[in-house]
């Protein structure tokens, strides 16, 4: 009866001991997937309808993203018929969801699905972010006819029509960029007015 009872003594110890190795064991992964997903929520872009999600408020000004007006207000008077620079909103351009392509078109140029309520005296913006694999996009001038000019992406080839709501001529992009409403201001500069009308970043 002794030696019977301390085999099942023994036994039950040994199983504590395996279950509690095991909740250890457990317990340890769980820790080490939570620190995981913790890094990645803060390394990835946070997601808005399968793009990403900017921080554009209305009323933010807009300035140049490149060159060596890189940070200073976007001027009308610097733009003409055909031009397009990129931009962000003054101070967050640390959130690269928040790049546009602001682009100045003959008033009469924009068809729908353009939002004329988006545009003012020829300009308007879309997200910059194109919608198959979010590259930046770039913008080809046509100097014969400046209103025919367009938005494309060198990464894969697709092509924007922005006096059209920047909706897809070609290539694998699924969707048209995002517009965003843009106003001239007194002082000559340019400010958001509203946040995108749909998703932006990749949609693939």
């Amino acid at each position: 009866m002794v030696e019977g009872h301390s085999w099942e003594e023994g036994n039950r110890e040994g199983i504590s001991r395996r279950r509690f190795t095991l909740g250890m064991l457990l317990a340890s992964l769980a820790g080490a997937f939570g620190s995981l997903f913790a890094l990645l929520k803060v390394l990835a872009p946070e997601k808005k309808g399968g793009g990403y999600a900017t921080t554009i408020q209305p009323g933010d000004v807009l300035v140049n993203a490149q060159g060596v007006t890189a940070g200073a207000p976007v001027m009308a008077s610097s733009m003409k018929v055909g031009d397009a620079v990129l931009a962000y909103p003054l101070g967050k351009s640390s959130n690269p969801a928040n790049l546009v392509q602001l682009i100045r078109l003959d008033e009469r140029a924009f068809k729908p699905p353009t939002d004329i309520q988006l545009t003012d005296k020829g300009f308007a913006a879309y997200s910059a972010i194109c919608t198959h694999l979010g590259c930046t996009v770039s913008w080809a001038t046509n100097a014969e006819s400046p209103d025919a000019s367009f938005t494309e992406c060198h990464c894969h080839n697709s092509i924007f029509n922005p006096a059209q709501g920047a909706k897809v001529m070609g290539g694998p992009a699924p969707i048209p960029l995002s517009q965003i409403g843009v106003k001239v201001k007194q002082d000559g500069t340019l400010a958001f007015t509203s946040d995108f009308n749909g998703p932006i970043g990749p949609q693939v």
